[in-house]
């Protein structure tokens, strides 16, 4: 074989060997990732419910699974897909086992406070470029700072459910109309959408409209206890300015939001005994309630509504400037502390939801919830200003239905307890299992 032959072949072989290295590299719009190589690995997604079918065929993004295992050199998929009360175990059974080490958890944040102070999350602060959390989505970055764990930040996807669990007020136009109610629109632009305003409305629209002796006409939805909690500028914990977590249900602005829930749904009986997710959503599509307390996701019902819906913030109370927009805590996907290869997920993650989408679903996401102009510069005024910050944290003290600090303030006040004394019987339970989960 000649020299020049040789060559040839030498830099033929070397232009492939270029080709299949430069394959691997990629860049996302968050940042260059270089060279991503699973190795022929499977990757796991674990989640309560099937984010990813999306991706596959006949999904609206259909193929992209398939192009990331060409990409990224991934061997297969596997999803897991668990109750929503199991994955959290699931994760961390995973995690414990060792086999999480090419999983991405999308995990609920009942869960997360269980999981970081377990050190099953990967602290993405720890390879990732502060430049890369500044281009994400500002509800993420805020939540992502509240929901750091020792001075470490878990979470880097914009393909989360932000919105789908905030929570609005959500009111029924013609039954107001038909009451002869003043319109909620009128008040919320003069300054008037306050609580009592609220209650005063509640009280005229709940009656028994058949004759028949039984309320079924309802001024109010059930509501957990806990968003009215923040909506009158308290909050389950907090921290202090040295950075210390403290339980807070005790503050006056709690209790003054915990003592409304007693008057509306005990004394003046001016709210529905049904519970939303017991089937209070239906009721409010079948019109009979005026207001109804919906998170962002069940406000999409509203095409089979046979009336006209308008979307408010929060009311505002005595503690409180303005009334409040409550942002509510779904999903979000995480890496395993235990991960091979958790940069390499963390761009998996990022070519299959991008910023782009992320944007555009949110629109579509507002357009398929409105009726109105209104409504629509709500959710998007909603968009920039959530708050508050400390609701990012509500699940340190547990879930209402639960035999945790939360919950047995909340079975407390519904048994005739008064939220002063409720709260002061757990203060000293819940702290402990604050300081025992932050090392404080």
């Amino acid at each position: 074989m000649n020299a020049k032959r040789v060559f040839t072949l030498i830099f033929m072989s070397l232009m492939l060997l270029f080709a299949s290295v430069s394959a691997l590299a990629y860049v996302s719009d968050r940042m260059d990732f270089g060279d991503i190589d699973f190795g022929g690995a499977t990757v796991s997604f674990v989640m309560h419910y099937d984010a990813i079918a999306q991706f596959e065929e006949g999904g609206a993004k259909a193929g992209m699974l398939e192009e990331a295992k060409e990409l990224f050199n991934i061997g297969d998929f596997e999803k897991v897909v668990v109750g929503w009360g199991e994955v959290g175990d699931t994760a961390l059974n995973r995690f414990l086992a060792g086999e999480s080490t090419y999983d991405l958890w999308r995990v609920p944040f009942a869960y997360y406070w269980g999981l970081a102070s377990r050190g099953a999350l990967y602290p993405v602060n720890e390879i990732l470029p502060e430049e890369y959390f500044d281009q994400l989505p500002m509800i993420t970055r805020d939540r992502n700072h509240e929901l750091s764990y020792k001075g470490q930040m878990y979470q880097f996807s914009a393909g989360v459910d932000d919105y789908g669990h905030a929570t609005f007020v959500v009111f029924n136009r013609d039954l107001i109309d038909a009451e002869g109610l003043e319109d909620p629109y009128e008040l919320y632009e003069n300054g008037e959408w306050t609580f009592e305003k609220v209650t005063e409305m509640a009280r005229k629209a709940t009656k028994d409209t058949d004759g028949d002796g039984v309320i079924d006409q309802f001024g109010l939805s059930d509501v957990e206890p806990k968003n009215l909690v923040y909506a009158y500028g308290g909050a389950v914990t907090r921290r202090d300015e040295n950075g210390r977590v403290y339980f807070s249900m005790d503050e006056p602005e709690a209790v003054a939001g915990l003592r409304q829930w007693i008057d509306w749904y005990k004394v003046d009986q001016i709210g529905s005994p049904t519970a939303l997710a017991s089937g209070g959503e239906a009721e409010f599509g079948a019109g009979k309630y005026a207001i109804a307390f919906l998170p962002m996701y069940a406000i999409g019902n509203h095409q089979d509504w046979p009336f006209t819906h308008g979307i408010l913030p929060f009311p505002q109370g005595p503690y409180t400037d303005e009334p409040l927009f409550l942002p509510g805590a779904a999903d979000a996907w995480f890496v395993p502390a235990n991960a091979e290869y958790p940069l390499e997920l963390i761009a998996l993650d990022n070519f299959l939801f991008s910023l782009d989408s992320y944007y555009e679903d949110l629109d579509n996401y507002i357009a398929g919830r409105i009726a109105d102009r209104k409504s629509y510069e709500i959710l998007y005024d909603a968009v920039e200003n959530f708050w508050p910050e400390d609701y990012y944290m509500n699940f340190i003290g547990g879930r209402w239905d639960g035999d945790s600090p939360y919950g047995k303030v909340c079975g407390e006040i519904n048994s005739g307890v008064s939220p002063a004394t409720a709260t002061a019987e757990v203060k000293d339970a819940a702290q402990a299992i604050i300081d025992e989960m932050f090392e404080q």
